[in-house]
């Protein structure tokens, strides 16, 4: 008899990450799940009130802000691709920084921005192609809606409903709801890994035989390998996200907001920048 694989991973809490008193983070990064996070490489589930961060490079990376229903006011985005955009709740924007793009981000006056930042790797050979960028509008998401359930399709499928597709390589985001014991099912496609977080309430995790309790604040994850059904369901009230793609499985460096093939490449990456070859922010 062959052995089963464990497909679910461990439930793991996020860290609290507090800048200032205008920036707390309920923090994910890829060391924290072996390997298992992968293609992700940092979730942040953030509230913002105040700006926090000078404008600043990204290389070798899509960084993703999607931001949540409750977000209030706007999230003002500027970036070298020429954007200069007030992002609303539940909108989000792919930045795929690729070679490199600087970008700055700040609530608008009187605004409180919840929401997730995503860092997203890139294979190799998308590494060094040009920045390019894709907003999603939250009137532009469709739903998913059932007994006790409603579920956001941002990006890629779920239950026959397409979200947006325009991604550097395929990714699904579900940004759902779930009333207290009622449930959810998402197709896992064969090859594809999955990335699970509750954001509000408690949910458990099934997938086969296995299942896996996950509390507020903690996420957990879902191998690659054949096809599969993963159910979530809610203890109560409950507001979850999920994330899967294809893992890339290669190798990278990391430096910062810098996540390219070879130490070499990150020093050419940052030469460039200092060389203002990656543009000007608008003003």
């Amino acid at each position: 008899m062959s052995k089963t694989t464990a497909r679910l991973g461990p439930a793991v809490a996020g860290v609290v990450h507090r800048i200032g008193d205008g920036f707390i983070a309920n923090h994910f990064s890829e060391e924290m799940f072996d390997g298992r996070m992968d293609p992700l490489l940092m979730v942040d589930d953030f509230v913002m009130t105040a700006p926090t961060f000078e404008p600043h490079l990204h290389a070798g990376i899509s960084a993703v802000t999607a931001l949540f229903e409750d977000a209030t006011g706007s999230f003002l985005n500027r970036d070298t691709l020429g954007h200069n955009l007030a992002l609303q709740a539940g909108d989000l924007y792919w930045l795929t920084a690729a070679r490199g793009a600087v970008h700055e981000e700040r609530p608008g006056d009187d605004s409180r921005i919840h929401a997730l930042q995503i860092f997203v790797n890139l294979p190799a050979h998308l590494k060094k192609a040009a920045a390019c960028a894709l907003r999603v509008a939250a009137a532009e998401v469709p739903l998913l809606e059932g007994p006790g359930q409603r579920v956001r399709v941002v990006l890629g499928r779920s239950g026959g409903v397409t979200g947006a597709e325009d991604t550097p390589e395929e990714m699904t985001m579900l940004d759902g709801v779930l009333q207290a014991q009622a449930r959810f099912s998402h197709h896992l496609p064969q090859g594809r890994q999955a990335w699970i977080y509750t954001v509000a309430g408690a949910l458990t995790v099934h997938c086969g035989d296995e299942r896996r309790a996950l509390p507020a604040g903690s996420a957990t994850t879902v191998a690659a390998g054949a096809d599969a059904d993963v159910l979530l369901q809610a203890g109560e009230n409950c507001h979850f996200v999920l994330l899967a793609a294809r893992p890339i499985r290669e190798s990278f460096i990391k430096h910062g907001p810098l996540v390219m093939s070879s130490a070499a490449d990150v020093r050419r990456t940052l030469a460039d920048y200092v060389e203002g070859k990656f543009g000007e922010i608008p003003a």
